[in-house]
């Protein structure tokens, strides 16, 4: 009997330590895992991507109706990753410098100078076809982005170009 109790206080004792080095395991990476700042998508998904973007953009906006990760194309060519967003004066690509914690303006379409919204898709061979919202500014140059959300941006595009 004696022996059986023995061993299961060392069991539990064996059970003890485990958890405490898996804990502090868990909370020492916890606080290594890297920060927004240090992504490529910068503090996108933070309440600071507003206010750092719209500083940076200076379009006289107050406020970012729709914002998402993706990629731009011209001519059906991938062009580059970065933040798409909409303002309440424009549409925008941005490109997070994680050397210089800023963004970085690629593409730039001010509200009046939006002449259509239409649909066109990417087909690949080997990856996933890339459906795509294309901006046509009144110039004429397409550029297109491959949202998830592009039916939600198409319906902001319109109410903001109708005001």
């Amino acid at each position: 009997m004696m022996s059986a109790m023995f061993i299961k206080r060392k069991f539990w004792m064996l059970n003890k330590k485990s958890i405490l080095l898996i804990s502090c395991i868990l909370t020492l990476s916890g606080c290594s895992s890297i920060g927004p700042m240090q992504t490529v998508m910068g503090p996108m998904n933070t309440p600071a991507f507003e206010p750092v973007i719209l500083e940076t953009i200076k379009d006289n906006s107050e406020k970012v109706h729709f914002k998402e990760w993706t990629t731009m194309y011209e001519n059906k060519e991938l062009q580059q990753w970065g933040v798409f967003f909409i303002t309440d004066n424009g549409a925008y690509m941005a490109e997070w410098d994680v050397r210089g914690y800023e963004y970085n303006l690629r593409y730039k379409l001010p509200i009046k100078e939006l002449n259509t919204v239409t649909d066109d898709m990417v087909v690949r061979d080997m990856w996933a076809d890339s459906n795509l919202l294309v901006l046509k500014d009144k110039s004429g140059h397409e550029v297109g982005f491959a949202l998830n959300g592009k039916n939600a941006a198409r319906a902001i595009l319109k109410e903001i170009s109708a005001k």
